[in-house]
């Protein structure tokens, strides 16, 4: 087996990438080089460790840069869940020892993964047999709706009562003020749906954009493997809410959502849930429905199950700072306990 580095900016050139096996739009290889290119510091290096054999993908890591010695998930906030490809636990420990040895580095911090998933245990299992401490970390809860079989109809009847007051009185409302939903997929109203978008984000209450040029990449690389969904409620012509969600392969994801604070009382920003929800039950006839990132109490109206996201951190104890930052984490650890008993 051979293991290398490929550069994000050289990904693709291989044919082993053939092979590639993403479960999710955050783990497709398009995903990665979208995010190297418009959302991480250029010191940070972001790159692919893989492990090839007779030209198949044995195991795949990418990884960025996180500081001096410490190597980390190639990913950021923008990143709902990540995983690494991986098909042989051993050829995936011997490409961490390399992955460490090339970098100088004495952590590795893969996050935010999914428990349920069988690749969490066997990435855990690789980085024990590459010779690391490995710890397990909460990231976040996420919320979610199995959605099989089921149609909007029954789902709005579950909902809470004041919910669906709110979607039947501001619904009324808004219609007879002239308000529209539009659902853009891509097409010659991508462009126009994403400026809409952009405005209803700078009018809301979210902070500015640190990497402006990601999000336009990532709803026009929807918009071409035709996941995106991108909903505005338009009152007047003028756009006072947005939802962006992704849907690829029975999934639906809400990755972002935003409302002009100036048009509260229209409750757009439901409405608009409301009928991408309707769309993804009775039409697209989704599996699932994913809030994805936080435990916001707003998501419990909307979904009914929760999971949570976790990471693995791991030290390798033969180096000294290694060794420091494995006793630091486990003392840590042990200390939590007593914490908790004093705050009673």
């Amino acid at each position: 087996m051979r293991c290398q580095r490929i550069k994000m900016d050289e990904a693709g050139e291989e044919s082993f990438w053939r092979t590639w096996q993403a479960n999710s739009f955050d783990t497709e290889l398009a995903w990665f080089r979208l995010l190297a290119r418009t959302a991480l510091p250029p010191l940070s290096a972001p790159a692919l460790w893989v492990t090839e054999s007779d030209g198949a993908l044995q195991a795949a890591l990418p990884l960025r840069r996180d500081g001096p010695g410490r190597l980390a998930a190639l990913g950021n906030f923008y990143t709902a869940c990540f995983a690494p490809q991986l098909r042989s636990v051993a050829a995936m420990s011997g490409l961490v020892r390399e992955t460490m040895a090339a970098e100088g580095a004495y952590s590795l911090d893969l996050q935010p993964m999914a428990p349920e998933n069988p690749h969490f245990e066997a990435m855990r299992t690789a980085l024990s047999g590459a010779g690391l401490v490995c710890f397990d970390y909460f990231c976040f809860g996420n919320w979610y709706l199995p959605a099989r079989g089921l149609c909007y109809e029954d789902y709005l009847a579950a909902r809470p009562g004041p919910l669906r007051s709110t979607l039947k009185r501001k619904g009324k409302k808004f219609a007879a003020a002239g308000g529209r939903i539009d659902i853009v997929v891509g097409g010659e109203a991508l462009e126009a749906a994403m400026a809409d978008y952009q405005q209803v984000y700078d009018a809301s209450w979210k902070r500015t954009e640190p990497f402006p040029d990601f999000m336009p990449g990532f709803m026009r690389l929807c918009a071409e493997r035709g996941w995106l969904r991108l909903g505005v409620a338009r009152l007047d012509g003028v756009a006072i809410a947005a939802q962006c969600w992704v849907v690829r392969d029975g999934h639906a994801a809400i990755y972002k959502l935003a409302y002009d604070e100036a048009q509260a009382e229209w409750s757009a920003g439901s409405l608009l849930t409301a009928a991408l929800m309707q769309r993804m039950l009775d039409e697209e006839q989704v599996a699932e429905v994913d809030y994805l990132i936080g435990d916001d109490a707003y998501k419990r109206d909307w979904m009914t199950h929760r999971r949570e996201r976790h990471g693995l951190r791991a030290y390798d104890p033969r180096r000294w700072r290694g060794a420091m930052a494995t006793l630091a984490e486990a003392l840590r650890r042990a200390g939590r306990p007593l914490v908790r008993w004093c705050r009673r």
